[in-house]
């Protein structure tokens, strides 16, 4: 199945016990992050027109989701996190059924 460039795919699964250490990571790294922890764990990474969003609404660990188009943002936020947080990175990145 061919995806669409504006289609909205997983690109990683990460794992949630480490959400302190990436958000802090990112904090230091960009400078629209926007994240929240009830019941779900959720961090916003921002730049120019869009967003790479990393939660737990629809999994137990963290998935990073965002715009097919966005996947060179994507590969950069995974290029600096530490081996042990990434579960899988999905090549190509799955569609999100959620959506």
């Amino acid at each position: 199945m061919d995806i669409d460039q504006e289609e909205f795919v997983i690109f990683a699964e990460l794992k949630r016990g480490h959400f302190d250490e990436i958000r802090q990571e990112a904090q230091k790294r960009y400078t629209k992050v926007q994240y929240g922890s009830q019941g779900d764990d959720w961090i916003w990474l921002h730049y120019d027109d869009d967003k790479i969003e990393i939660d737990s609404f629809y999994s137990m660990e963290l998935e990073m989701k965002g715009s097919k188009n966005k996947q060179h943002f994507a590969d950069e936020i995974l290029s600096w996190m530490q081996p042990e947080w990434i579960i899988t990175k999905f090549e190509p990145p799955k569609i999100d059924m959620t959506r």
